[in-house]
């Protein structure tokens, strides 16, 4: 077990991977928030924003300063794709929609992109406002919707594991327990290719993009000839995580937690894909600063962002397969450290004094996974 780290007891993954566990299981039900400091401003209410014909896309805060966009889709059988984390629907969602005449209890579906903890941990809180809403999510992440410890002991503390970080596991696991609702179920298993109808000629198509995680998925929405005005007949693809640039995180690289080659397979298998336009599940950045970080990319400027993805995963496969060939595997760390090195400057990250990048090590070790066959992090 990493160094500096306190075992309370093993600890077996759903996968089957063990590990010796460093933090005691908790309760899995959210708790509040801490309070806002008296005198401190209070935010600007929550918007729901109409980026497309019947698309509206909520910023929902989450952790340590992240937002994560979630999408309302107008239908006759209203839809969100993703939840954000246990106090996204109350506090942000609902007074959003709101605001935009709409009410968060008529929702019917909620499309899960992936099983991640900011993007499903509102299911539960959602479920509860809207009681005939029903929960789509591909069966690969469905092990996510059962219990807060499975992304405690998971995907989003592979950085603390790996540097042997106690404290910074701690502090993730109470972010965690306090973010998440669980169990929340799965009420239907999503399969490539299969399509959803919301109503009104909207219909949405789930598109398996593995990678980021094993079950992410994206939902391409059409809207079928004869449709009433104001539909989007181009295609809208929701993406999630799925297609990340170079992250969310300027100066850091994307966050491709389960499988590199998976991911970059994800991108051609996109590209091949008719869509007029990206919606993302973060601000993600492209290859320069002229690519901005708009979260919904519409015509050429969502082809080009696709491109750029796929070439940001591949000087990344190509840095660490030079830095194995040329001096071996000396182990992940100081691989990390070489292959970040010849990374720093055409990609212009971000490096700590000893030539790391925390954020960028669960990304690092996909690849490290798949160039040298080595385990999931302990």
């Amino acid at each position: 077990m990493p160094p500096g780290c306190i075992n309370s007891g093993d600890y077996t993954r759903l996968d089957g991977v063990e590990w010796g566990g460093i933090l005691p299981a908790m309760t899995s039900r959210p708790s509040p928030p801490p309070a806002r400091h008296p005198g401190t401003p209070a935010p600007p209410p929550p918007t729901a924003e109409e980026v497309l014909p019947r698309v509206y896309r909520v910023a929902c805060p989450f952790g340590d300063g992240g937002i994560v966009h979630v999408y309302y889709l107008d239908a006759p059988e209203p839809a969100l794709i993703d939840t954000g984390v246990a106090q996204s629907p109350g506090e942000v969602i609902g007074p959003a929609l709101a605001g935009a005449g709409f009410a968060l209890g008529d929702v019917r579906h909620i499309l899960n992109t992936h099983g991640h903890w900011d993007h499903m941990g509102g299911n539960e809180a959602v479920r509860a406002l809207a009681r005939g809403t029903r929960t789509y999510v591909n069966a690969e992440d469905a092990y996510l919707l059962h219990d807060v410890e499975r992304h405690v002991h998971g995907y989003v503390t592979y950085p603390q594991r790996l540097l042997g970080d106690a404290a910074g596991l701690e502090a993730m696991a109470v972010t965690l327990r306090r973010s998440i609702g669980t169990p929340t179920p799965m009420d239907v298993p999503v399969e490539d290719g299969a399509t959803y109808r919301l109503g009104g000629g909207v219909r949405l198509r789930a598109i398996h993009t593995p990678g980021h995680s094993r079950g992410s998925t994206s939902y391409l929405m059409e809207v079928e000839v004869g449709a009433p005005t104001g539909a989007n007949a181009g295609g809208v693809l929701f993406t999630g995580d799925g297609v990340q640039g170079l992250g969310s995180r300027p100066g850091q690289l994307p966050l491709v937690f389960d499988d590199s080659q998976a991911y970059r397979a994800t991108l051609v298998k996109l590209s091949e894909v008719a869509f007029q336009a990206l919606c993302l599940g973060h601000s993600f950045c492209g290859l320069s600063p002229a690519s901005g970080r708009d979260p919904v990319r519409r015509g050429g400027a969502a082809r080009t962002f696709l491109q750029e993805s796929g070439e940001g995963a591949k000087a990344v496969e190509e840095a660490m397969r030079s830095v194995l060939n040329t001096e071996g595997n000396t182990g992940f760390l100081p691989t990390a450290r070489a292959t970040l090195g010849r990374l720093a400057e055409p990609l212009a990250l971000e490096l700590d004094d000893g030539g790391l990048s925390a954020r960028s090590l669960a990304t690092l070790h996909a690849f490290y996974r798949e160039l040298t066959g080595a385990p999931l992090p302990v």
